[in-house]
């Protein structure tokens, strides 16, 4: 502003205009961030044995660029494992391999990856992300029933008390 103070107000309407557009693009990173949560936790969800898939998904969040040997590190695994940890995440489509190499591999969010041009981006519809579990009160009133036929065996056979306390 100190360089044209004659077209003052024409730079203001330029910053203004690039401030919305900076912020546009924040609110579709954000989307995509939660996009991605939706789509790991339903994976991990449908996975018949998700091992350490969740513990990755938290780093992931934390750390989207990442490698085996910095997963070996982070989650206190084997260098081989924490490879084959992240192939079936990239197989799942949780991440992208970007580095094009069979050794030294690096893998990112999928959506940082097409940002960054690694990845292209999917032709067609785009996959509509998964939907939130919306039945839930059945399954916590299940829960709450199995919990209280408990409470009974546990005081018929004198572990807990009426009140549900240990019994010393």
């Amino acid at each position: 502003m100190r360089l044209a103070p004659r077209e003052g107000e024409a730079i203001i309407v330029r910053n203004l205009r690039g401030l919305a557009d900076r912020a546009d693009e924040a609110l579709d990173r954000l989307q995509a961030l939660e996009d991605h949560r939706l789509r790991t936790a339903e994976a991990i969800r449908a996975a018949y044995r998700p091992g350490r898939l969740l513990e990755l998904a938290a780093l992931v969040q934390f750390a989207p660029v990442v490698s085996p040997r910095q997963i070996a590190q982070r989650l206190n695994m084997t260098l081989s494992g924490a490879g084959k940890l992240l192939a079936r995440a990239a197989d799942l489509e949780l991440l992208a391999e970007v580095s094009g190499r069979m050794a030294w591999r690096a893998y990112m969010a999928p959506d940082i990856a097409i940002a960054f041009g690694y990845v292209t981006r999917p032709v067609g519809r785009p996959r509509a992300a998964p939907r939130q579990m919306t039945e839930l009160e059945p399954i916590l009133t299940a829960f709450d029933r199995e919990m209280a036929a408990l409470d009974l065996v546990l005081e018929k056979i004198g572990v807990i008390g009426p009140a549900g306390e240990p019994i010393s």
